[in-house]
């Protein structure tokens, strides 16, 4: 798949992928300090841009859409497209799709705290996992945390962020978060815009350097003075999952009931209807044929 920053941003993959390989190799010199590095002038501080993103994130206590869903889960067999799709979000980490397809729900996802529930309505099937049953590199939590809410933004430490390239014309700003762990490592790189300040591009990386997570965000609006982006495309290699949610109608704040993020008891909702279990990650569940309801 091919990923694209906003065009207005100077700041592309190539430059990310650069700073990733050379502060990597830097990292053996650096030890456990990072240096900052020369920025042109009128570049601003990297805790103002942390802490406007903070600012904006804490606002946004839920929200609930309608657009587009396009999501790849692991092992089923093709992208499931849904046009007619509602969105519930809750922060930080709680997500609900209903995907609809000429009025008929094919797909619902909700991933709640650490426990993930897929249902497929037109087969009367679903896939349950809760915490004890990990995904290979994030949670469930992680990945919704990813899209919408992936850092406790004012509790970085100072020490371990820095940018390192700034764009006055376009206001961008590239940005890394390191950690120790023990060692001084790479753990996020971030493309920001601002001011205010919003995230265009995040990657997560694991100890070996390897992207488990790359989100972009795109067309952001604002709502009440909250700064919203009504398309988002997360990328998870490590999970073989992939998802794009492009918004039309957004309710910022909504209230979002419990019942709707309670998945054990939707999960038994569903063995009560009759509905069967199956295990995707094993080969299970609808084809793309099953999937294609009225076309």
């Amino acid at each position: 798949m091919k990923y694209q920053i906003q065009p207005k941003s100077m700041v592309g993959h190539a430059a990310l992928a650069t700073l990733l390989f050379t502060c990597c190799i830097g990292c053996a010199r650096l030890g456990d300090r990072l240096e900052p590095l020369p920025l042109p002038p009128g570049a601003p501080h990297v805790t103002s841009i942390l802490d406007s993103i903070a600012e904006n994130e804490a606002a946004l206590i839920s929200f609930q859409a309608t657009g587009t869903a396009i999501i790849q889960v692991p092992e089923v067999e093709a992208t499931q497209i849904s046009r007619e799709s509602v969105l519930h979000f809750r922060y930080p980490d709680n997500l609900y799709v209903i995907g609809r397809r000429y009025g008929t729900r094919i797909i619902e996802l909700v991933y709640a705290d650490d426990a993930f529930l897929l249902e497929f309505p037109t087969r009367r099937e679903y896939c349950l996992r809760l915490a004890v049953e990990e995904f290979a590199t994030l949670s469930s939590a992680d990945i919704v945390r990813e899209m919408f809410t992936p850092e406790p933004w004012a509790a970085l430490s100072e020490d371990l962020t820095r940018i390192t390239d700034y764009d006055e014309t376009t206001q961008t700003a590239a940005i890394e978060i390191w950690t120790r762990d023990p060692r001084l490592r790479l753990r996020r790189t971030l493309l920001a815009q601002g001011a205010p300040w919003v995230i265009l591009e995040s990657q997560l990386l694991d100890r070996h350097g390897a992207v488990i997570a790359h989100t972009v965000k795109r067309d952001y609006h604002e709502q009440e003075g909250i700064r919203y982006p009504t398309e988002i495309e997360s990328t998870l290699p490590g999970e073989d999952a992939w998802m794009r949610f492009i918004m039309r109608r957004v309710n910022v704040n909504a209230p979002v009931e419990d019942a709707v993020f309670d998945v054990l008891d939707r999960a038994q909702t569903l063995e009560q209807r009759g509905f069967q279990r199956v295990d995707i990650f094993a080969g299970e569940g609808p084809t793309i044929e099953d999937m294609e309801i009225g076309e």
